[in-house]
């Protein structure tokens, strides 16, 4: 009996009390901590099925950029082809348009084969460099773009203003013979009715003087290379800031496309507020496009292409390097960084 009562005391003693059994601490969870971990959560699912979609859409968005830019061309064909505004010419301005025909100094499809050339062959040079794929897609779709978006307003407004061109008078009358009818305006000058008979295609083609086709193309593509390439050899950044060679590399491409600009005065196919505001359209698309697919040309990152998928995994022969390239890779903008 005294046994079994030792062993009940003991028993007593060795269990705890419901007074010392301490429950665990247990972290209260606030409701935006769930929330956030719910999205870490959902995060780490991410780079295993968002590859797939965003292929899908970057091949997707690449056909709508095709198509967008096969559209473009095939409107502006469509305008070219199109009866330019008849302007009404007065007596006291006849003299504007009353030059000598001249062949072109830069002919039309000399033109167009360097609009193309120019900037495919610059970007293929770079690529064959710095073996960034990246880099040459995104300065693709920036050249292309940049003519493509010219062509429309250029060949829009020839078609909608129809200002004569400086030798119309010999477009309308090849023998130097004028025949027309005078009709007095609502201001009291003199219109001149002309009766034309000179080549229909030819007259038309000589009411589309402004703006300035061949300044407007030239701009739109040499305009490009410049940005290009100054970003590239940053010249227009602070690293590149005091280093004459840059700038004047850079610039080359602009002289070019104003001597082409100028030619249009010299064999009177345009006047000058044509070549003026061409140059400015020209320009104008260059640089849009070429922000579309790079940042500024003063940024601090300047010539390197956005990141348009951030989470696709890039090609092998992104990173790749020949041997000897590192060099010129930090020259053309090539930098290991979130942007490359």
């Amino acid at each position: 009996m005294s046994s079994e009562t030792t062993v009940k005391s003991a028993l007593h003693r060795s269990s705890p009390s419901k007074s010392s059994i301490k429950e665990p601490e247990v972290d209260e969870v606030d409701d935006d901590d769930m929330w956030c971990n719910e999205l870490q959560q959902k995060d780490l699912l991410l780079p295993e099925a968002e590859p797939k979609k965003q292929e899908l859409s970057r091949k997707y968005s690449n056909l709508a950029d095709i198509a967008i830019r096969l559209m473009i061309v095939l409107i502006f064909f469509k305008l070219e082809t199109m009866p330019a505004f008849k302007r009404e010419i007065h007596v006291e301005e006849l003299w504007l348009y009353k030059n000598p025909i001249r062949p072109d100094i830069v002919k039309s499809g000399d033109l167009l084969f360097l609009v193309i050339t120019v900037p495919f062959v610059l970007t293929s040079v770079v690529y064959a460099f710095t073996k960034d794929r990246r880099d040459f897609r995104a300065a693709s779709w920036a050249w292309t773009l940049a003519v493509c978006m010219n062509s429309i307003p250029t060949s829009l407004l020839k078609i909608t203003v129809g200002r004569p061109r400086p030798d119309f008078f010999y477009r309308c009358f090849p023998d130097g013979v004028m025949l027309l009818n005078e009709t007095a305006s609502a201001l009291g000058s003199a219109l001149l009715d002309f009766n034309c008979t000179g080549k229909p295609s030819i007259i038309n083609e000589g009411r589309k003087s402004f703006p300035s086709g061949h300044s407007s193309f030239a701009f739109a593509s040499f305009g490009f290379v410049t940005y290009y390439v100054g970003a590239k050899l940053h010249a227009f950044d602070a690293r590149g800031r005091g280093q004459t060679w840059r700038m004047c590399i850079s610039v080359i491409p602009l002289i070019v496309a104003s001597l082409v600009a100028v030619s249009r005065t010299c064999d009177y196919h345009h006047h000058w507020q044509d070549v003026t505001v061409g140059s400015l359209i020209g320009l104008f698309s260059g640089y849009i496009s070429y922000r579309q697919y790079y940042p500024s040309i003063f940024a601090s990152n300047a010539g390197k292409p956005y990141v348009r998928w951030p989470n696709l995994k890039q090609s092998e022969t992104d990173s790749i390097r020949e041997p000897g390239s590192e060099a010129c890779s930090s020259l053309l903008g090539k930098q290991t960084s979130k942007w490359c």
